[in-house]
């Protein structure tokens, strides 16, 4: 059986100056052009939060600003309005269990 997790390299399973650099700029505001979310969070945001969904062995914190810039992202109302209240919880719960060593959580919550 062929699995699309193996055979597509997202880039994000080892180090990488694009996201690096990312995580940087993301150190020193909220959102890509500041403060203010904006048409280059979606197309950002839209990218990043497909990785989670579809790439589950992909763990990004070690990019800690990425993810917060994730999050901040997916819990916009907006969010839960395009791509359903269940796929915002479930990315949530994806994000916040990054980085825990592979120790998920039964609904994100246990």
């Amino acid at each position: 059986e062929h699995s699309t997790t193996n055979s597509y390299d997202t880039g994000l399973k080892k180090p990488n100056k694009r996201i690096d650099t990312l995580d940087k700029m993301l150190s020193t505001s909220k959102f890509l052009m500041g403060e203010t979310f904006t048409t280059a969070d979606v197309a950002v945001a839209s990218y990043l939060l497909y990785v989670p969904l579809f790439f589950r062995d992909v763990d990004l914190s070690r990019w800690p600003n990425v993810v917060r810039y994730m999050k901040d992202c997916v819990t916009r109302p907006a969010y839960g309005q395009a791509f359903t209240e269940q796929t915002q919880s479930l990315l949530l719960g994806l994000l916040e269990n990054m980085g825990n060593g592979g120790d998920k959580k039964f609904l994100g919550l246990f």
